[in-house]
């Protein structure tokens, strides 16, 4: 019987923080994961943008998540002997009037010290920038690199194995432990980290999930030779050579991975719009987001049954989110602190 503090249920973004977390303070972990090639973190961007939205709205808490992010990131790079980790300026260029109006009332009052304008601001030959814009410090995780190396070293020091749990049939549920007959395995606690997954777990029903499908096209540019994320309504983002990727689109009705041609017609056409450069397409992916009402993450001890956790809905923030709330969560475990109400899973159930 292989007896651990913590069984994790999956290794994207949430369950790789976490199973870092509790590692290093001193937890015995196992974790499983279905391994599957498409999913929402391993398609994701890793972009951590300190000003998004028609709105420019700051990011919740971005000072305190993004420094805790970057030295948590740099740290696992020492670990694991990998770099997948950039602190990188971006670009947002305005694509109407109300936009800058926007940028005029909220630049002096809400995030004066996260903004510059360059000059001259891009190539006036590549992209379109009649309406301006503003360049932002931001950073990127290349959230595939990161998630292989974390697996690698996960793996080697026997702490994760490739399993697709049913969360009733292979859970035995003991006044103080959950055990795994299939896996010969027995915890004091399991912690759900299953993204869009945890829609179909029966122990997490009433969670107001409200998944949303997003589409990202690699496309080849020869010629540009910006290396900024750039963002007009969709973003741009280089990845290798002459290689990009741009997206993302936001569908809530057709929760499936299956990309689309009115996917690709949209990223495409909202390129156009400020690129002038043709582009081909290479790739084209999609994956659900594990939106949860309310657009914060979830978190927490099960009310009736405190053997089993959540750590979940960090949608498109999770490259930002997930060092820190997993530290969060890791000291809600150990009494130290208590958690807010707007992120409790007892408040959901």
């Amino acid at each position: 019987m292989i007896q651990t503090d913590y069984l994790i249920i999956g290794q994207g973004l949430a369950g790789t923080a976490l199973a870092w977390t509790l590692i290093r303070r001193g937890y015995r972990v196992q974790i499983l994961d279905r391994c599957e090639l498409i999913t929402s973190s391993k398609i994701a961007a890793g972009l951590i943008t300190p000003i998004t939205g028609m709105r420019l709205v700051v990011s919740w808490r971005l000072e305190e998540f993004f420094s805790f992010a970057t030295d948590f990131y740099r740290s696992i790079e020492r670990d694991t002997k990998r770099q997948f980790y950039e602190i990188k300026p971006m670009l947002r260029l305005f694509a109407s009037p109300a936009e800058i109006q926007q940028y005029a009332q909220r630049s002096r009052t809400h995030f004066p010290e996260l903004v510059t304008i360059p000059e001259p601001l891009a190539d006036e030959s590549q992209f379109e920038l009649t309406q301006g814009g503003f360049e932002m410090m931001g950073g990127q995780l290349d959230v595939p690199s990161y998630l292989e190396a974390s697996r690698h070293y996960f793996e080697a020091r026997t702490l994760f194995q490739q399993a697709e749990l049913d969360p009733v049939k292979d859970l035995e549920l003991h006044s103080d432990t959950v055990r795994l007959p299939r896996w010969n395995m027995m915890a004091d606690k399991i912690i759900f980290c299953e993204g869009i997954h945890s829609q179909q777990n029966p122990w997490f029903q009433t969670v107001p999930f409200e998944g949303a499908k997003g589409e990202i096209l690699t496309l080849k540019i020869p010629g540009l030779n910006e290396r900024r994320v750039v963002h007009r309504g969709i973003w741009l983002a280089h990845w290798k050579e002459d290689l990009y990727r741009a997206g993302s689109t936001y569908d809530r009705e057709h929760l499936n991975c299956e990309p689309t041609p009115a996917g690709r017609k949209e990223i495409c056409s909202r390129l156009a719009e400020f690129l002038k450069l043709p582009v081909e397409v290479v790739e084209h992916r999609a994956a659900v987001r594990p939106v949860i009402r309310g657009r914060l993450p979830i978190l927490g001890l099960h009310p009736e049954q405190p053997q089993i956790g959540f750590f979940n809905g960090f949608a498109s923030k999770g490259s930002l989110q997930t060092p820190w709330m997993a530290d969060h969560f890791a000291d809600i475990l150990e009494d130290r602190t208590t958690l807010d109400k707007s992120l409790d899973l007892a408040h959901k159930i």
